[in-house]
C-alpha cells in the first residue's frame, strides 16, 4: 500500500510550494483529461475448487496472474466553488495470461486412491473498467495547475476461470493426464477507493497537456462452480499516464 503514500506526499509538495509561489485560484469552470499510460503492478490469487468426480471429490487449485499492462481513461473536474470541485472519471484496462493447475483425481476402481494433475490453461483475460466521483481540489500557479482528488471508486470486473477440466486415463487407470479446462466467465462488481493527482500545461487557453497518477483498489468474489465462497482477488492498482487537457 505504498502507492497512496506517495500521492500523499507529492500533493503536499506542490501545495507547498504552489502556497509559496502565490497560486491562482481556478477560473475556469470545467477540465477534461483524456489520458493512456501503464498498469505497473501485477497481481496474483488462487482458487481451490472441490469437484465430485467418480462419486467422491476431486481436488483443483488454479493460480492466476494479472500482469502490468495499458490502461484508457477520461474524465472531467466541475468546479463547484473557488478551488474546489467534484471529479468524475472511468478507466479500463484488460490483460491475459495463462493459469496454471493443479490436482487429485480420484481413482474410479479404488476408493480413496488419488492421482495427480498437472497443466496449464489457454489465455485467460482479465477486463476492468472503474470509475469514481471524487472530492476534487484545483491549484494554479501560471500554466501549471495540479487537481488532487480523491474518493469512492466502483470496479466492474470479468475474469475467464477455470471452472473444471478434461484428462485422460491410463489404461490401468493408474494414472491420468492433463488435456484441457472448461472455462467460464465470472463477473463481479465492488465498491473501493481512489486516490490521484494530475498536473496539467496549458499550451492555449483551453487546450493543454499533462500527466497523472492514480491509485484505486477494490477487492471482490466471483462466482465459480464448486467454490460456495467463490474466486477472491483484488482489482485496480497504480496508474500513471498522460493526455491531453482542455479547459471550459
Amino acid at each position: 500500500m505504498r502507492a497512496p503514500l506517495v500521492v500523499i506526499t507529492v500533493c503536499l509538495s506542490f501545495v507547498a510550494c504552489a502556497r509559496t509561489s502565490h497560486a491562482q485560484s481556478w477560473a475556469d469552470h470545467a477540465r477534461v483529461s483524456v489520458n493512456v499510460g501503464a498498469q505497473p503492478n501485477s497481481s496474483t490469487f488462487t482458487t481451490t475448487q472441490s469437484v465430485p468426480i467418480y462419486e467422491q471429490t476431486a481436488t483443483l487449485t488454479s493460480s492466476y496472474g494479472v500482469p502490468s499492462g495499458t490502461f484508457f481513461d477520461g474524465g472531467v473536474t466541475l468546479k463547484v466553488s473557488g478551488g474546489f470541485g467534484i471529479d468524475v472519471g472511468a478507466s479500463t484496462f484488460t490483460r491475459s495470461q495463462t493459469a496454471a493447475i493443479s490436482g487429485l483425481i480420484p481413482h474410479p476402481l479404488i476408493g480413496g486412491r488419488l492421482r495427480p494433475l498437472s497443466g496449464t490453461s489457454p489465455q485467460m483475460e482479465r477486463n476492468e473498467i472503474a470509475g469514481h466521483v471524487d472530492a476534487a481540489y484545483v491549484a494554479s500557479v501560471g500554466r501549471l495547475d495540479l487537481v488532487v482528488a480523491g474518493g469512492p471508486a466502483f470496479f466492474t470486473v470479468s475474469q475467464d476461470l477455470a471452472e473444471s477440466v478434461t484428462f485422460a486415463e491410463s489404461p490401468t487407470f493408474d494414472t491420468v493426464s492433463f488435456t484441457g479446462v472448461v472455462v467460464s466467465k465470472g463477473m463481479a462488481t465492488a465498491l473501493g477507493f481512489d486516490a490521484g493527482i494530475d498536473v496539467g500545461f496549458r499550451l492555449s487557453k483551453n487546450v493543454g497537456v499533462g500527466g497523472e497518477f492514480r491509485y484505486a483498489h477494490a477487492s471482490m468474489a466471483f462466482p465459480l462452480a464448486n467454490t460456495p465462497s467463490g474466486a477472491h482477488a483484488d482489482a485496480g492498482g497504480t496508474h500513471a499516464g498522460a493526455g491531453l487537457r482542455f479547459y471550459f
